[in-house]
């Protein structure tokens, strides 16, 4: 089992000199088990302290083209005098690393947030302060995409990544902290012309992903920066059953397929296209969706949003959990178990011994327990990609699938193309 870094310096919470890593160093026996340093900045970058008083394990998740999810850790600390105001106080940052065989002393950035809620408890004679730390990917959404005060943004035959590195870095320019850096944001090759006008952050870059050629994707990682690559047509992970493999669950599915879209667009009269493929839905028949972005108007654009989409859902889905060991510690788990915190979304795995029925007893079960009910032996065969991670310090449960997520399929999107049909026309700079 992993344990917090619960070594108490002279200070009440920590040390405060110094915002290296020798303090930890002294607690770390390899091959050792995990060890998490707790580091608090203020907004601006400032170190703080390095809390010492953890009495949690780390539990968040993260997705494909979103951010991390928040992370709630509880601190050993009395409701009278919890360091409020200094760092406890709303708006510092928390940086989060992990110490074990794997990286060794030089330890690996898992999680990075800013400090959202806190709430001092005391349950008999214990006292206790539970802290929410939220994703830099949750603050794209609260501010609005400006120029110099003017809401509606205009670009011209440009690639999308180009897009994509100009909105982050008006981000930055206003104060937000997600940014990209050198081989973080690849090319995609593409040239478009497209209009934002009174969008989010957020929203802006969920259409620079729609934007994309099928298979690219975003990524945010604990260093706070963003990702956009294409995905890898060979696996970085392999996994085994009856090794590093705990629990598998596959799942094949067909309710949603995509395979014909009615393009609704702008103009006078309203841009209207229907795109379809005529072998999915020869072999499927037809699962048409409605798609609605007054903004486009040609079919150079209408085209990669409608291919993207339909390119990615025409074929049934490949969905898989998995539930991975990991490999620190003692024991025959942690010999047989893996480096999660090397695991990112938007990686490729392989599945290795998923046989066939006669040979296996895995499918929603704990090996060596359930028998497998239906035949899947073709998923050792699929290169799929991770969709989602749930991280705990023991293991992380793996959403694998042989296509991404729809992004114009989301409740919120669906009400952003909504919202898209009456902002359209705003005046480029409010009253």
């Amino acid at each position: 089992m992993a344990t917090g870094l619960r070594k108490f310096a002279d200070a009440p919470f920590g040390g405060r000199a110094s915002e290296d890593m020798n303090d930890v160093i002294s607690t770390v026996v390899l091959p050792a088990k995990k060890r998490y340093l707790y580091k608090i900045y203020d907004i601006a970058g400032n170190f703080i302290i390095t809390w010492k008083d953890v009495i949690s394990e780390p539990k968040f998740s993260i997705s494909l083209n979103s951010g991390f999810s928040e992370l709630v850790i509880d601190v050993a600390r009395s409701e009278k005098n919890y360091d409020e105001g200094i760092s406890v106080k709303y708006g510092n940052i928390l940086k989060l690393y992990v110490f074990d065989a794997d990286s060794r002393y030089g330890g690996v950035l898992i999680y990075s947030g800013l400090l959202s809620q806190y709430l001092p408890a005391v349950v008999g004679s214990k006292e206790t302060v539970q802290i929410t730390f939220l994703s830099f990917w949750w603050k794209l959404d609260k501010m609005i995409l400006e120029n110099s005060g003017s809401t509606t943004l205009t670009y011209t035959s440009q690639d999308p990544s180009n897009v994509l590195k100009d909105i982050l870095d008006r981000f930055s320019l206003a104060g937000g902290k997600l940014d990209y850096a050198s081989g973080t944001v690849d090319l995609t090759g593409l040239s478009l012309s497209y209009v934002f006008n009174t969008v989010t952050f957020q929203e802006a870059l969920l259409k620079v992903i729609e934007l994309c050629p099928v298979g690219w994707y975003l990524r945010v990682g604990a260093d706070d920066l963003i990702y956009l690559k294409n995905k890898s047509l060979s696996a970085t992970h392999t996994f085994t059953l009856g090794k590093n493999i705990e629990m598998y669950e596959p799942e094949k599915r067909i309710e949603n397929i995509i395979n014909t879209i009615y393009f609704v667009g702008g103009g006078t009269p309203n841009y209207y296209k229907k795109y379809s493929d005529a072998g999915s839905v020869a072999n499927y028949g037809v699962f048409a969706i409605k798609y609605i972005d007054e903004q486009v108007t040609t079919d150079a654009v209408s085209s990669v949003i409608a291919n993207r989409i339909i390119n990615t859902f025409k074929d049934p889905e490949v969905r898989v959990q998995i539930k991975v060991s990991d490999n620190n510690g003692d024991g025959y788990k942690a010999s047989q178990g893996y480096d999660i915190e090397s695991i990112k979304v938007g990686d490729t795995c392989q599945i290795k011994n998923a046989t066939s029925k006669a040979d296996t007893k895995w499918d929603e079960a704990i090996f060596d327990i359930d028998v497998f009910d239906y035949d899947i032996t073709n998923s050792s065969s699929l290169v799929l990609q991770i969709m989602k991670i749930e991280y705990t310090p023991d293991n992380v449960l793996l959403e694998l699938s042989n296509r991404q997520p729809d992004i114009s399929k989301k409740i919120d999107d669906l009400n952003r193309a909504f919202v898209d049909s009456i902002t359209k026309d705003n005046p480029s700079t409010p009253a």
